[in-house]
């Protein structure tokens, strides 16, 4: 199953449909060591989907760096409600920046000095497959 831009998923929906193995973190979900899809909140990435804000933490910055090295897309979801996540589409990695006088632009907005990395992302725009009429 994939997900489908605009509709509303459980956490275990995601994990399911995205093979994800559900460990920490949370919010770059991954299976074998490749960023699958991302889950994130309003709160700590304010600007998502299009711009997203590593942490610090050993297994964020490295899933942040292997998902810079990765080509493809991944599906992207932001916390909608109580439980629920807000598919957004698929997105891909346009750049990223470790710059400090980039990054120091966005720990004011968003209230978060453990920033590592500014990950920007654009949606991946796919052609709709026409159903087969009867």
């Amino acid at each position: 199953m994939s997900l489908i831009k605009g509709r509303r998923y459980t956490w275990s929906e995601i994990v399911d449909a995205t093979g994800a193995d559900g460990s920490p973190p949370y919010s770059l979900l991954h299976r074998d060591g490749r960023v699958v899809a991302g889950c994130f909140t309003m709160e700590i990435n304010p600007e998502a989907p299009l711009v997203v804000l590593a942490g610090r933490g050993a297994q964020l910055t490295e899933l942040a760096d292997r998902f810079c090295a990765q080509t493809g897309f991944i599906p992207v979801c932001v916390k909608s409600g109580m439980g629920e996540w807000l598919s957004c589409g698929d997105f891909k990695l346009v750049r990223s920046s470790a710059d400090p006088a980039e990054i120091a632009s966005h720990v004011v907005e968003a209230r978060r000095p453990d920033i590592y990395k500014l990950l920007f992302l654009a949606e991946v725009v796919r052609p709709r497959t026409p159903r087969a009429t009867a």
